[in-house]
């Protein structure tokens, strides 16, 4: 029991105080792909918080290593004891409740959001296959439009189209750029770290920080895609090249774009020309957001290990 009201405090300080360190980070856009992983890492944290607080209501915590038969025995009649009054049972039912609850939204959030982005971006490769040419030395479909638009549909192996448009507004090294933008959001997979944000904004509206890193997770993506575009060309032409496509705005919801995604802000940190975050800022940080993922865990497991070598079992 004490385990389980340790998991609440701790998803509720995680949820509140977390994003309020995180987003006064100044090495967050110096390092995208970090960023990601500490949004992600909250969410983690308060998720798995809520789960296991549960299971530690529902679950008994076993001795190992003890003899079998006095094992079973003692657990037997403390199980009994504490399950058998009217207040034990009802302990049992709410970690049930909160453990299933949390388990039923997580698969309608993060299923449901998987399966409408699929769904949808089958409906529309379907329709570019019949309107778009493939040209194989861009290796991308290419689209008769009057607005510039780039953009990758991941799946299958992944599609980048670009509009006529397009290839008109930008020069050889300026589609390059592009090109590797989109390269790195189909490599990096990008598509699933955003189902599973806007899954977990989906599954739990109430929740702010599940929304603000649905928003921090989509803007940091195109900056770690910016970053791989630098790698092919040069910040000023990457930086052209998203001025070029700003207007775009003519892409579905599904796919991943250079085009119109906070272009002011992504050129600006191009022409700032800042040093990534220096080791001892990565390290420190990489480390917590680890620890904010496994504290759950230890936590949930602390009276386990405490009762590991007794021949009796500790209930939660």
């Amino acid at each position: 029991m004490n385990a389980a009201l340790i998991l609440v405090l701790y998803g509720l300080v995680v949820g509140a105080l977390g994003p309020v360190v995180l987003r006064r980070a100044a090495w967050l856009d110096r390092a995208p792909r970090l960023a990601i992983w500490c949004w992600q890492s909250l969410s983690a944290a308060v998720v798995g918080s809520a789960l296991l607080a549960g299971l530690t209501v529902v679950v008994p915590v076993s001795a190992l290593g003890t003899d079998l038969a006095r094992f079973l025995n003692a657990c037997v009649l403390m199980v009994r004891a504490a399950y058998a009054t009217p207040g034990g049972a009802l302990m049992v039912s709410a970690g049930l409740v909160v453990s299933a609850g949390v388990a039923g939204r997580l698969v309608y959030g993060i299923g449901g959001e998987l399966v409408a982005a699929g769904r949808e971006r089958r409906r529309h490769l379907a329709v570019l296959e019949m309107v778009a040419r493939r040209d194989a030395a861009l290796g991308a479909l290419v689209l008769e439009h009057d607005i510039a638009v780039a953009y990758c549909l991941p799946g299958g192996g992944g599609r980048i189209v670009l509009t006529t448009s397009t290839l008109a507004a930008l020069d050889d090294r300026q589609l390059a750029a592009v090109l590797a933008h989109e390269r790195a959001h189909l490599r990096g997979h990008h598509h699933l770290l955003m189902a599973v944000a806007r899954g977990l904004r989906r599954a739990f509206p109430w929740i702010p920080l599940f929304r603000l890193a649905a928003r921090e997770i989509g803007r940091l993506t195109e900056l770690a895609a910016d970053d791989a575009a630098v790698k092919a060309a040069d910040r000023l032409t990457v930086a052209d090249a998203l001025l070029a496509l700003a207007d775009g705005r003519a892409t579905p919801r599904s796919a991943l774009a250079a085009s119109g995604q906070h272009t002011g802000d992504r050129v600006r940190r191009l022409l700032t020309r800042t040093a990534p975050p220096r080791t001892a800022v990565i390290v420190p940080a990489g480390v917590l957001a680890l620890a904010a993922v496994v504290m759950p865990v230890a936590i949930a497991a602390a009276p386990a290990l405490a009762a590991a070598g007794q021949n009796y079992c500790i209930l939660p």
